[in-house]
């Protein structure tokens, strides 16, 4: 029994991460429809479109990145602190 305990913790961690990123991702919705529409999801041009809107999306869509991995939480701070914030 103890050899199965082990993929099965793996197997809960990634569905777990994977429903966070998802969760992460939604909580950008609103932020999508606004600034990069025009682009597929899960696209380079979503990802450069989001990143060229980055000091205007909600504070909300942003932790969601983070929280998806998405974007760090350093690129975060070094942007905002070119920005002056």
């Amino acid at each position: 029994m103890k050899k199965f305990g082990l993929p099965i913790v793996i197997v809960a961690i990634v569905v777990c991460t994977a429903g966070a990123a998802e969760a992460g991702k939604r909580k950008c919705a609103n932020d999508y429809r606004q600034f990069c529409s025009q682009w597929g999801l899960e696209t380079r041009g979503l990802q450069n479109c989001m990143r060229a809107h980055g000091d205007r999306l909600t504070k909300a869509c942003v932790r969601g990145l983070i929280a998806a991995g998405a974007v760090s939480q350093a690129e975060v701070d070094r942007k905002r602190a070119a920005l002056g914030r």
